[in-house]
């Protein structure tokens, strides 16, 4: 995870929390959820928000996953999940538990929650400002970045008799950056303009494009033209 650790450490003055993660105390929990609290903050019973709050993850179950600061393994096998709209990572002490809390925010530390690695990524130096970014591949000079946010869109009445009322619900969208000394790139979604910012080496793309049939519509797609074009640098 080289260049996660040189992004990381870009955009912070200390790293006090390296000394803390030496001791066996250690907490990673930044703060308790109240689940019971969130059905309220959406104007939703608690019914209207059980039906659609699982529409806010990348994926709604826990996944036993790894918590590392820097290249260190601090805990194992613990029960992890990304929340799309409150951009955090929800973490439990056990799968039994229905408790659960939210991982401490900080560009150090980035979680592998069964393939998928999350970094956080500070935001011109503020860490509130910061989200969270799933890393898709790790190149000699770029990275893909994934970022998945959902957006609560409240219900709507319908405005006349041929519509239909809208229930309430979370959008997600993905936006992809291509990453290169923590500066980071929004990823078009035409092939036109994703041959431009890949210009440098733009007659080799086009083949390659053609040779394997890239659709960079699809995400594996995007990884394998992503990966090949650091190859070529």
């Amino acid at each position: 995870m080289k260049k996660i650790l040189i992004l990381g450490l870009a955009f912070i003055s200390a790293i006090s929390s390296y000394s803390q993660a030496k001791n066996s105390n250690f907490d990673v929990y930044s703060r308790t959820i109240d689940i019971n609290q969130k059905s309220l903050a959406f104007g939703l019973t608690e019914a209207e928000f059980n039906s659609i709050k699982d529409e806010a993850y990348a994926n709604s179950n826990f996944v036993l996953g790894k918590i590392f600061q820097e290249d260190k393994l601090i805990k194992d096998d613990v029960p992890m999940r990304y929340n799309a709209f409150a951009d955090e990572i929800e973490i439990k002490k056990n799968t039994s538990d229905e408790r659960y809390s939210a991982l401490i925010k900080d560009p150090n530390i980035f979680v592998k929650i069964f393939k998928d690695i999350y970094v956080f990524v500070p935001y011109e130096g503020s860490n509130e400002k910061g989200g969270y970014f799933n890393v898709l591949s790790d190149g000699k000079t770029y990275d893909l970045y994934k970022k998945t946010t959902a957006i609560f869109r409240e219900p709507q009445k319908a405005r006349t008799n041929y519509e239909k009322d809208s229930p309430p619900t979370f959008v997600k969208t993905t936006t992809y950056y291509l990453v290169q000394d923590g500066t980071f790139l929004e990823m078009p979604s035409s092939k036109s303009k994703v041959l431009k910012v890949m210009d440098k080496k733009g007659d080799e793309i086009k083949s390659y494009i053609k040779q394997n049939n890239i659709d960079i519509d699809k995400e594996a797609d995007m990884i394998k033209l992503v990966s090949y074009f650091d190859s070529l640098l």
